[in-house]
């Protein structure tokens, strides 16, 4: 799908987003932008000798790679529960790990509007570079300083986001874990959009300013698909209205 061919869906994306008045655009990076769930699971299956990977939809959890990890030979749970981090937060899976379906389609419709974005995760520090690189590789018109990541250990994922998007005056936040975006909601005026992934589709929130999309809506494959449809539609207008401003 490119932006040459719905011309109509860029032009709505771009009427419905007036309301945010020039603030960014926040987009998470695991899940919603990187699909590093893939070779993680291929890691997994690989370094645990597993016949083959575990499927997407198993990671019912975003942890829920803690409980494959155990089930196939490594028992003790602090032992599992520490490889699985190491599996997540990996230079080569944040390297060469593809983009998800669906995202250079989205920030081109960005780019030709002139809509600006940055990127809040939150990994840790230690691997900002390896995540410019993958940028620089994947989506080389991306700023090095539009990429923030940087958690503190002792700080939770939501809450180092909800700081960075007040900082940054984001009032749209595009996310796929509902723990952090119950933080964001709570303590920023932004709206939060959740990409459908299977560790967050058992569960919904009823929050003005969270999109949830219902089954009927989405097939987890297509990843970020949803979100592009949505904020051309008319309900993408009547969802940035309860967005408050800064």
């Amino acid at each position: 799908m490119s932006i040459e061919r719905v011309p109509r869906v860029t032009t709505m994306v771009a009427e419905n987003l007036k309301s945010l008045n020039g603030n960014p655009i926040g987009i998470d990076i695991d899940g919603v932008t990187q699909a590093t769930y893939f070779l993680a699971l291929n890691h997994a299956a690989h370094n645990l000798k597993m016949i083959k990977p575990p499927l997407v939809k198993n990671l019912i959890g975003y942890w829920e790679l803690i409980n494959i990890v155990q089930a196939n030979g490594m028992s003790d749970r602090d032992q599992a529960t520490k490889y699985a981090k190491a599996l997540w937060n990996n230079d080569n899976v944040y390297l060469r790990s593809p983009a998800m379906l669906g995202i250079t389609t989205l920030l081109k419709i960005f780019n030709e509007v002139h809509l600006p974005y940055i990127f809040i995760s939150s990994r840790p520090v230690e691997f900002l570079s390896v995540t410019q690189e993958w940028f620089a590789q994947t989506l080389p018109w991306v700023k090095s300083e539009d990429v923030i990541l940087g958690r503190p250990e002792e700080v939770s994922g939501g809450y180092f986001k909800a700081a960075m998007i007040t900082k940054h005056r984001v009032l749209l936040h595009i996310e796929d874990g509902l723990e952090e975006a119950q933080e964001i909601v709570e303590k920023t005026p932004a709206g939060v959009i959740i990409v459908p992934q299977p560790w967050n589709i058992g569960q919904r929130i009823n929050h003005p300013r969270i999109k949830q999309f219902r089954p009927q809506e989405y097939e987890v494959t297509k990843g970020i698909w949803p979100v592009i449809k949505f904020l051309a539609s008319s309900d993408a207008r009547t969802f940035l209205q309860s967005v408050a401003q800064y």
